[in-house]
């Protein structure tokens, strides 16, 4: 598994888990979908993903397999 795969992977667990919690009418969903949203955003301007920072330290690249 690499780095970039990971991180899809863990973005999509949150997105399920802010959608379960959005039918049950929590407002932590809101919370939940408002940090991916700056997070996929700060990702898109800058180029940098704190997941991805950190899952390269314990993961190989994609390119590297």
């Amino acid at each position: 598994m690499c780095a970039d795969r990971m991180r899809s992977i863990i973005i999509a667990i949150f997105i399920g888990l802010a959608m379960g919690a959005a039918a049950t009418n929590m407002k932590l969903s809101f919370i939940i979908f408002l940090v991916l949203l700056v997070a996929l955003l700060v990702d898109g301007f800058l180029g940098f993903c704190p997941i991805r920072a950190v899952l390269k330290n314990i993961l190989p690249k994609c390119e590297d397999r």
